[in-house]
């Protein structure tokens, strides 16, 4: 009794598990759909979840199995490396952990090649894949040998055997060449691989000399009719089955075809991809791999189940055990797999001597290279592609046009990520003004250096004349940093260079107002150049800090910026969670300091401008406020496109510059002109010179914070004005009524001084008590100033 119940329990288990299995259901292209069953048999040795079976569905198609098929059949399916580009909505991308680093670690180049195609990257810019590589393939020409002798091993070779050629031009079906060239997925490869055949350097671009050169090759074809209408109807299947029937002499198509075209009953020849004349070596190749993929469906099963199927099929056992077994005549992806079965029988199922030589010279990582450039995916290439193909590559075929250089500029519109180049018009005229700029900066230093103990000098404070200066030449500087194409150096120097230009230069501005009105409300707040210094330089050292973490933890980094398929363009933008922060700090800090400058500069404005900066220093406040303005706009407008943007931002920059230089050095240039630079106030012998506050004593709480009277200033300065020519006698008449009347010139050449006290022309002192006012305003009982 007890033997039977042992048997009747493993068949009721056994029937308990079919019941309970996982049915995982796998998309298969029809070329592979021979290894059905293989692949299922081996599949139990290395299944991690034994309750998962495997059943396979072949679609019309492979190269529209994931429009046809995806949402709605199958769970994984078979993908190309450029449908994950146009089809990645209909995929899930799962992590790059650590076994896949693992596998990439292991097998070198061409399998870590095969895995930067598939990579993807999500907001937090952390690396996830599409797929995993399940088989190895690339092109190779196939002749068919009943038709033709000769097999072309350049483009050059083809044009000429195919002058000899006879075919049956019945309906004008039979082509001489055939490519897929139907789409623009399939004129991808064919394109890249043609570019990558006319270039001796491995760094080639698809605007490039080369691309010219392969678009004028195809052209030739075309002219020659060894192209025909063939190429824009029919995809890969399409073309193996062209081929069969006779109707294609020379086929360029993928190597997993090898396995079906043995079934047609011709015989055929295979050979490298054909390559230029000028071509050193032998032809590349393009590698891409034959993925497995998760596709998204409405009842999907567990993505862990999914992926961990994913990697048992694609695992280097797995593809051992069909590698071993004597129907499988594909190529594995893992190089170290391939050359250990080139040892045995395998080689009577697949070419081995040509398989790998064409292995040993493989063009990997072009859709990385192509369709990603710094580390973010570019999720656009596919647009641009197809865009290209079918508005302007399909055109120059059509109309059989050889206009390599117009092509590679119509090319470059598509396929080149713009940046403002050394060598552009608008780099070269921007550069130049910078320069000049430069120049006409360090000019106004030296002019201002020689000059620092000339009266009009030393009434604006040169050592904030020295820090506004130096900002300027910053700013000058600064717009050399947009030129070029970005990196990431540039990317954290741009910040910090406008801070610097900002801090310095419109700080100094910002305190010179400050301590104007100061002055005149009689406020406690000491003003004396080391405070103003104080001020000025904790509020750059806090933007410097918010610019230092910005650097350190979130710094910029060089991004392209996709507006649309003719306008890609580089920058340098955020890319992490905290970069946007720290830009909005700055922004907002220094709004504040803007508005808040804004509004000093309309309180000083009535300030009597031969006594101090106001006027002047309001305009530059107001020019730069307007400049900063159309800058943030302009930065915000990104379909302006590059040159533009860089043009107006650039512009804006110097403009601040000039407005700074324009307004606050020429007014004085010019009264140092008009009054010599000699004439300072310790040019004057001392018994000239009036002392401030001899007795010590102070007439306000301010004169007691530091408050210095300025009799000798002004005492200097207009006995100079009254010696060049009787100054003031010459504005018309003896007497200057400034609104409220600043000064009262009497015929005695007597000057009012801001106590009330009188000197003349000839220094005796006198003393009155005569009232003082300025504009619509109560003056103070000194007006003063800080190492003037």
């Amino acid at each position: 009794m007890k033997m039977n119940i042992i048997p009747l329990f493993s068949i009721t288990f056994l029937l308990f598990l079919k019941i309970q299995a996982e049915v995982v259901k796998v998309c298969i292209w029809k070329r592979y759909s021979y290894l059905n069953e293989t692949i299922k048999a081996n599949f139990n040795n290395v299944n991690s979840n034994p309750g998962v079976q495997l059943e396979f569905i072949v679609p019309d198609s492979d190269f529209n199995a994931i429009e046809r098929v995806t949402s709605t059949t199958c769970d994984i399916a078979m993908i190309d490396p450029f449908w994950a580009l146009s089809n990645g909505g209909n995929m899930i991308p799962f992590s790059y952990d650590n076994d896949i680093l693992e596998r990439v670690k292991e097998d070198g180049e061409i399998y870590s090649g095969l895995m930067e195609d598939i990579t993807v990257y999500d907001e937090n810019k952390n690396k996830e894949i599409y797929g995993l590589p399940f088989f190895l393939d690339f092109g190779i020409i196939y002749t068919n040998q009943a038709k033709a002798n000769n097999v072309p091993t350049t483009y050059e070779d083809l044009i000429n055997i195919s002058s000899t050629l006879q075919i049956d031009s019945t309906f004008g079906r039979t082509a001489k060449y055939a490519c897929h060239f139907n789409d623009h997925r399939g004129y991808y490869y064919n394109f890249v691989e043609a570019v990558a055949n006319f270039s001796n350097n491995e760094n080639f671009t698809l605007y490039g000399d080369e691309a010219g050169e392969a678009i004028k090759n195809f052209v030739k074809l075309f002219e020659n009719e060894i192209f025909n209408e063939k190429e824009w109807n029919s995809d890969a299947d399409l073309l193996k089955d062209g081929f069969c029937r006779g109707d294609i002499i020379y086929m360029k198509n993928w190597v997993s075809y090898d396995s079906t075209l043995k079934d047609c009953g011709i015989n055929y020849s295979k050979t490298r991809v054909l390559k230029s004349g000028t071509l050193k070596g032998d032809s590349k190749a393009l590698a891409r791999a034959v993925y497995l993929a998760i596709l998204k469906r409405s009842n999907t099963k567990s993505t862990d189940l999914l992926v961990q199927v994913i990697k048992d099929l694609t695992s280097k056992k797995f593809i051992e055990s069909l590698v071993n077994n004597i129907n499988y005549k594909e190529i594995p992806p893992y190089l170290d797999v391939y050359n250990n079965a080139v040892q045995t029988e395998y080689c009577t199922r697949v070419d081995c001597n040509l398989y790998t030589s064409i292995i040993n010279n493989l063009y990997v990582s072009h859709i990385a290279k192509f369709s990603r450039d710094d580390g973010v995916t570019n999720k656009h290439f596919s647009d641009i592609f197809s865009d290209s193909y079918e508005h302007y590559i399909k055109e120059i075929y059509k109309t059989k046009k050889n206009e390599a250089d117009k092509a590679k500029d119509g090319l470059s519109n598509y396929f080149e990520n713009k940046y403002v180049k050394w060598t552009d018009i608008p780099a070269i005229i921007i550069g130049g003004i910078s320069v000049v700029g430069i120049i006409i900066t360090l000019v106004v230093f030296f002019i201002t250096v020689k000059n620092r103990n000339a009266l009009v000098i030393r009434r604006s404070s040169p050592l904030f004349l020295y820090f506004m200066l130096i900002g300027i030449l910053i700013a000058f500087g600064s717009v050399i940093t947009y030129i070029g194409k970005p990196n990431e150096i540039i990317c954290t120097v741009r910040p910090v260079v406008i801070v610097l230009a900002f801090g310095l230069s419109f700080l100094a501005l910002f305190v010179k107002t400050f301590r104007i009105k100061v002055i005149f409300d009689k406020s406690d707040i000491k003003v004396q150049d080391k405070y103003l210094l104080l001020y000025s330089g904790s509020i750059l050292l806090l933007e410097l800090i918010i610019v230092g973490a910005w650097t350190f933890l979130d710094r910029m980094k060089p991004v392209i910026r996709y507006i649309g398929t003719k306008m890609h363009y580089y920058t340098c933008s955020n890319v992490g969670k905290y970069g946007t922060y720290f830009q909005y700090a700055l922004l907002v800090i220094n709004a504040i300091i803007l508005l808040y400058g804004c509004y000093l500069a309309i309180k000083v404005k009535d300030v009597y401008s031969d006594y101090n900066e106001s006027k002047v220093i309001g305009l530059s406040i107001y020019g730069i406020m307007i400049c900063m303005i159309i800058q943030l706009i302009i930065s915000a407008v990104d379909s302006l496109g590059h040159s533009v943007i860089f043009i107006i931002q650039s512009l804006m920059i110097i403009l601040s510059s000039v407005i700074l230089l324009t307004f606050m050095f020429i007014p004085k240039f010019w009264k140092l002109h008009m009054t010599g630079s000699s004439q300072t106030p310790s040019s004057q012998p001392s018994s000239q010179r009036p002392s401030n506050n001899q007795n010590n004593s102070y007439s306000t709480k301010s004169e007691k914070n530091g408050y210095i009277n300025m009799q000798n200033v002004e005492n200097d300065y207009y006995n100079n004005m009254a010696q060049r020519n009787n100054y003031y006698n010459n504005m018309n008449g003896s007497s200057e009524s400034l609104n409220n009347g600043y000064y009262n010139n009497n015929n005695s050449n007597n000057f009012n001084n801001f106590n009330g006290n009188n000197y003349n022309n000839s220094g005796s002192y006198n003393s009155n008590n005569n009232s003082f006012a300025y504009r619509n305003n109560v003056a103070p009982e000194a007006y003063v100033q800080y190492n003037y």
